[in-house]
């Protein structure tokens, strides 16, 4: 009974007893009839034939006194019980179930931490609470519980709540961790509603989340999406999670600078902090770890004001070649998750590059090579000089950079090696010449706009002294391959002469995926830079060596070329980041590899055994002849940041690993919260969603709906009362002071005396009174 009652009262122990004393009035009526005693005289007759005439008048008085009376008694238990109404319990007399649909967001800024708890495990404990309320009317409630980041698979799906199930939640929700991914929580909430379709039963909808004021702009699509669930009769609850913003620190980058790492060579890298808190943050200190040992260097910031972001860029240097982890680290603060930033590098002995000359008599390569590498092993580089028949003998792949200088023609099916190189990712550049043909350049390598030569080409011209004129003989655009060169006067660069170079038609126009990096005097195209397929081209339209530029000569020419060569070789010495959450898909050549592999988490969880396997041809089409079989295999669980070990067995039996950087999104580093206000004017006013701030439970029990019935009781309770001492007031006897009797005038004859009205009441020595009603 009490269970039953619990749908309807907050205490509902103090219905039954209070119901008992409602008969209290009539209890106390009966008593007090039993005291008194009926005496029958003949002075009372008069009075009671006049009583009679008013006796059920009297009656029906009295009952609606006595009833008024137990009203009062029912109307303050009810108040002490604490009644609420609920339109769904309506539909629960009727045998419906009351749905509770709730929704953790699980995103990665639900991991903020304060004191002893977070963002998420304060969302659990709500859940907690509503379970254990539902459960107190059991056989009424049914919960469905979904997490944003997973919502197509509910931990539970209208699962009607009691004692068992809340042990069976427990389990569930011990083993529940945040993740540190973002989360789209309208994706979330429209799932959600696909749960609650049943339109015969009472339903609510409880989102529990931390609630970012990114979320709730002026176009808010989020609040779009919560007014739609809001018409469809769904009663929707906003629970907050976190209770005021925090400061947080975040580390939002760190990559290398460049495309090439070398053993011995120190490797430039960058990264950036931000402020995302409201107060300024100081002596801010980043620590930075190569394969899990900390370097004796760290990376100092004074001073970083709110919502301020710095870059800082610092050398790491690797004695041994291969593969290797980098990552930097803040000090902890309300989000960890975002204080590392994780990189891997791959460490090679040397990096070679392909030059191709197109006279090796004329010793032009020479100054390129010694720019390059002008003793081994100082820079990582390694170049060799071949002729233009190499690119039809050897395969490409090991060459990060491919140089073409003064190459007159290039033989048909090394061309087409020499685009696959490129498309595939590998870097080249060109110098022309006085043997470039600019007619086969034209009509084979620029193709239109779709080759891999960026213009087409005219004739040979001559940059000639204008003494008029005293502008350096080259201008640069802002571009990394310069940037030695810009922001100052630099007096090497300002000595360079060029005495000739090869033009483009005046009427050509670079096309949008072409871009002019530096001009000569007269303003013609010096160098450009174009894309093919995943590579980079670099185009410079004079010679590499001495032939029509003295720039060899000059000290800023080295590093010209070290810039160049960093700047447009295939990207082998790091992998690309990724972010938490993205798959790792895994496609091995068999003739290479075995179809055993092995992933290792950077959470030591274990290691965790694939078997790669030939995918099956969509809707059943058969594979296209010739087409080369891979092995394929799809990793998923990526939830942790950190490095993910992917080992490969080759055929061999030896191994190849790949590590892989994962890391948190930036946006899950911004904690600014939402406040209520903002939230309920996105909503509109129309709406009835509600917005439950952090720790208050009391909309679990009901009761701001019980605030509202409670309200609607002391209302009821006064005018009860009122009219209880209104009508007790005019039942009542009150005696007035004694007059002095008046003659009276009976039919116009004598004069007769006014009866006593102490006939309303007798008594004797030994008999209690006897009042008006009871003689």
């Amino acid at each position: 009974m009490t269970a039953w009652l619990s749908q309807f009262f907050i205490h509902p122990a103090f219905v039954l007893p209070g119901l008992g004393l409602v008969a209290l009035p009539v209890i106390i009526h009966l008593i007090n009839r039993m005291r008194y005693r009926r005496v029958r005289f003949a002075a009372m007759e008069f009075l009671l034939q006049s009583q009679q005439k008013n006796r059920r008048k009297l009656l029906l008085e009295q009952l609606l006194l006595l009833l008024l009376r137990m009203a009062a008694v029912a109307l303050l238990v009810a108040l002490i019980a604490r009644p609420f109404f609920d339109p769904s319990q309506l539909l629960v007399l009727q045998g419906e179930k009351t749905h509770h649909v709730v929704l953790i967001d699980d995103s990665g800024s639900m991991d903020d931490h304060w004191a002893e708890t977070s963002g998420f495990q304060s969302a659990l404990e709500a859940v907690r609470k509503i379970a254990q309320q539902g459960a107190r009317q059991a056989g009424t409630q049914n919960l469905s519980l979904l997490l944003l980041s997973q919502p197509d698979q509910p931990l539970l799906t209208q699962a009607s709540l009691d004692p068992t199930l809340i042990n069976e939640l427990e389990t569930k929700l011990d083993n529940l961790k945040c993740s540190h991914r973002s989360l789209d929580l309208i994706a979330g909430l429209q799932i959600a509603g696909q749960q609650l379709k049943n339109p015969a039963a009472a339903k609510h909808l409880h989102v529990i989340s931390d609630f970012r004021s990114r979320d709730w702009g002026p176009e808010s699509a989020l609040a779009v999406a919560l007014r739609d669930l809001d018409k469809s009769g769904i009663d929707v609850n906003l629970v907050r999670s976190v209770p005021t913003r925090h400061g947080n620190l975040a580390v939002t980058e760190l990559v290398s600078t460049v495309n090439l790492a070398a053993a011995n060579v120190p490797l430039r890298l960058r990264t950036r902090i931000k402020n995302f808190g409201d107060q300024v943050a100081k002596n801010v200190r980043l620590s930075v770890l190569q394969d899990g040992q900390k370097l004796p260097l760290s990376v100092a910031v004074d001073e970083l004001e709110a919502g301020a972001e710095v870059t800082r860029e610092f050398d790491v240097v690797s004695n041994t070649p291969g593969k290797h982890e980098i990552h930097v680290a803040l000090p902890a603060d309300a989000l960890d998750a975002d204080n590392v930033r994780y990189l891997t590098v791959d460490i090679a002995p040397t990096n070679p590059i392909l030059i191709i000359s197109g006279n090796l008599a004329d010793g032009e390569a020479l100054y390129l090579q010694d720019a390059l590498a002008p003793a081994a092993g100082l820079t990582g580089f390694a170049p060799v000089i071949e002729n233009v028949e190499f690119l039809r003998r050897q395969p490409l792949q090991a060459f990060g950079t491919i140089y073409m200088l003064d190459v007159a023609e290039v033989p048909a099916d090394a061309l087409r090696v020499l685009k696959d190189y490129v498309a595939a990712g590998g870097g080249l550049v060109w110098f022309l010449g006085p043997q470039v043909r600019p007619a086969f350049y034209t009509e084979k390598l620029y193709e239109e706009g779709k080759g891999i030569f960026p213009t087409p080409l005219s004739t040979v011209n001559e940059l000639t002294v204008d003494a008029t004129n005293p502008a350096p003989d080259l201008s640069f655009e802002n571009h990394p391959i310069f940037r030695a060169f810009q922001g100052q006067d630099n007096p090497f660069v300002e000595n360079v002469r060029i005495s000739q170079y090869v033009g483009t038609p005046k009427e050509w126009t670079p096309p949008v995926n072409v871009r002019i990096i530096s001009r000569f005097r007269n303003k013609a195209p010096a160098f450009l830079e174009h894309a093919y397929g995943k590579g980079r081209i670099i185009t410079c339209l004079t010679t590499c060596g001495v032939r029509w530029t003295d720039w060899p000569r000059n000290p800023s020419y080295v590093l010209l070329q070290l810039e160049l060569e960093q700047y447009v070789a295939r990207n082998v010495g790091t992998t690309s980041q990724r972010l938490v959450g993205e798959p790792i898909e895994i496609v091995l050549d068999p003739a290479i590899y075995r179809s055993q592999l092995e992933i290792r988490p950077p959470d030591a969880t274990g290691i965790v055994r694939l078997t790669a396997v030939v995918p099956k041809p969509a809707n059943g089409a058969q594979p296209a002849p010739g087409a080369e079989t891979r092995l394929v295999e799809t990793y998923r669980d990526t939830g942790s940041p950190g490095i993910y070990n992917v080992v490969r067995f080759k055929q061999d039996e030896s191994t190849d690993p790949l590590l892989l950087a994962y890391n948190v999104p930036v946006e899950e580093s911004e904690l600014e919260l939402a406040a209520s206000d903002e939230i309920r004017r996105r909503l509109g006013s129309d709406t009835h969603i509600r917005i439950q701030e952090f720790g208050n439970f009391d909309w679990i029990q009901g009761r701001q709906a019980g605030q509202e019935v409670r309200d609607f009781l002391l209302l009821v309770i006064l005018v009860v009362l009122l009219g209880e001492q209104w009508l007790a007031m005019r039942l009542s006897f009150h005696p007035t002071a004694r007059q002095p009797s008046a003659p009276a005038r009976l039919g116009g004859q004598g004069v007769v005396s006014r009866p006593k009205p102490a006939a309303a009441v007798v008594q004797d020595s030994h008999q209690q009174p006897v009042t008006r009603g009871q003689a």
